[in-house]
């Protein structure tokens, strides 16, 4: 079969075309609550780390639509793993909701197959002796503090999770009545992102550290110093997933900010082995990684400034203390990067050993279970 030359002409220009893009995720697209419902029996759920082998279970999600009509879709959910999995921390875990490609069709919940769901835990214990009991009110508090955390990573860069914040209420599934109403949010999946982002999201014990891209972990670094996090690693891949770029570079993503300064949980209490004693104080945890740019990370962060202090105010029942506490919180890292001697002091001279160690500060929280 001959080829003309027109035709080699248009399949040359097609193959310096860049990637279509995946399509916006409807989901992510709005940042009002969406108000939902969905149908969970927790306490017939099998937990995780309690049971072998745990599959998902039928439920139902409830939405309204535009016009304001109930719909409902059909999905499966299963509680997620980790520390808030456990019955004796929350009695209301986190969960993964599964979708199937033809329910989902005209919703806000097209695209999606499976999302994680962060819910308000609802009880636990208390590291503060004084501590007797934690009111649902302070639970649904450090959900939605934890949710601005995502949002704050957000804007500092688009290589993190997308979060949707829902009214949500968990009726039981003979139940007539709606169930009390909480906060809980979506994130995106890993997937998804790496779909989005044009990456490849990497299995866990993915890390090489001759190809860590030595920007994103710093900026990574400087956003769980912000939140005043320590319950995390790179190395380790401890509350980090890894993309794998084009360009072969990995770049970190953070989840899972319920142990940091910002949130101030009861139950949280910086990693074992770091010369501080409780969240809200800073540790630095970025590593001295050649190629680390970290005037231009200070300049973006200090520019940022008056949008991360005031995103609380668009957090809907964040509750005054919250953002007041918020964000003095916040200020307190500000005054740090803004100051010439106190960001050399407290991050560019404060940098952990380069290349990482095989053990860091979260291998003891790994052994312990947390």
């Amino acid at each position: 079969m001959s080829v003309t030359p027109r035709l080699l002409l248009l399949c040359a220009a097609l193959a310096v075309l860049p990637a279509r893009a995946p399509a916006a995720a409807p989901l992510f697209a709005s940042d009002q609550p969406l108000d939902v419902s969905l149908t969970a029996d927790f306490p017939s759920l099998c937990r995780p780390r309690e049971t072998e082998d745990c599959d998902f279970s039928p439920s139902r999600l409830d939405y309204r639509d535009d016009s304001g009509q109930r719909r409902s879709i059909p999905v499966r959910i299963k509680i997620r793993g980790g520390w808030r999995s456990l019955s004796q921390n929350c009695s209301v875990p986190l969960l993964w909701v599964e979708f199937a490609a033809g329910d989902v069709a005209g919703t806000p919940f097209e695209g999606q197959s499976l999302l994680p769901l962060t819910t308000h835990c609802g009880k636990g214990f208390s590291l503060d002796p004084s501590v007797r009991e934690i009111r649902r009110s302070d639970y649904e508090q450090y959900l939605l503090r934890e949710f601005l955390g995502h949002r704050i990573y957000n804007l500092i860069t688009e290589r993190s999770l997308r979060v949707r914040l829902l009214r949500i209420r968990y009726p039981k599934p003979d139940s007539k009545g709606g169930g009390v109403g909480h906060y809980a949010f979506f994130s995106e999946h890993f997937d998804a992102l790496a779909a989005r982002l044009g990456a490849e999201r990497l299995p866990r014990g993915s890390f090489d550290h001759t190809r860590l891209d030595a920007q994103s972990a710093a900026t990574l670094a400087l956003f769980q110093y912000l939140i005043g996090n320590t319950d995390w690693s790179i190395a380790r891949e401890r509350n980090t997933t890894l993309l794998r770029f084009a360009d072969d570079r990995l770049v970190p993503v953070p989840y899972d900010l319920d142990m940091s300064g910002l949130v101030n949980a009861t139950y949280a209490g910086p990693a074992p082995g770091l010369p501080i004693d409780e969240v809200r104080e800073r540790y630095f945890l970025g590593y001295c990684q050649p190629g680390t740019e970290w005037e231009p990370l200070f300049e973006q962060l200090a520019a940022q400034q008056a949008a991360i202090l005031s995103m609380a105010d668009g957090i809907p029942g964040l509750s005054r203390n919250s953002k007041k506490s918020v964000e003095a919180f916040l200020r307190g890292f500000f005054a740090v990067i803004t100051s010439a001697e106190q960001r050399q002091d407290s991050i560019v001279r404060a940098c952990r050993p380069w290349p990482p160690a095989a053990t860091d500060h979260t291998s003891a929280l790994e052994s312990g279970g947390r």
